[in-house]
């Protein structure tokens, strides 16, 4: 009576694993969550940011030689925060100027950059438009298509 039991049970055991080997395969259902995710996106971050970026910008200096060279008319501000040759033929000392002008304002937007983890050329873009807006009437600029401007 007992190997009865046991091959009825045995049996029952092999039928069943068979149907379900059978019919497992998983079945992946993707369904919408019941409630909308909200994200709520900080710009103010990046604002603040901005504002401190600006500050740190107007801290940088300028060398006495930088203005008396704008007035003459040999370099003007461009919109990538750099100085400009506006005549190419400028003399040899006003391009020694404005390459270690530019040396150095490379060497302070790094340092910007790196003091609010951003990247340089967003240093580069807002001290751009800011040593633009700041340039005395009569100096030259430099406009988005590259040409200068007399402000």
């Amino acid at each position: 009576m007992i190997m009865k039991t046991v091959k009825i049970v045995t049996l029952f055991f092999a039928a069943g694993a068979v149907l379900l080997s059978a019919s497992c395969t998983p079945t992946i259902k993707v369904q919408a969550p019941d409630k909308p995710i909200h994200l709520i996106v900080d710009i103010n971050i990046k604002q603040e940011i901005l504002l401190k970026v600006e500050r740190d910008v107007e801290g940088i200096s300028v060398t006495p030689a930088i203005p008396l060279a704008k007035r003459a008319g040999w370099i003007g501000e461009r919109t990538d925060g750099y100085l400009g040759l506006v005549v190419m033929d400028a003399p040899r000392d006003v391009k020694d100027i404005v390459l270690q002008a530019n040396e150095d304002r490379r060497d302070q937007y790094v340092v910007i950059a790196n003091k609010h983890k951003t990247k340089l050329d967003l240093i580069e873009t807002v001290a751009g438009k800011r040593f633009v807006e700041k340039s005395a009437a009569g100096e030259f600029v430099q406009v988005a298509d590259g040409s200068w401007i007399k402000k």
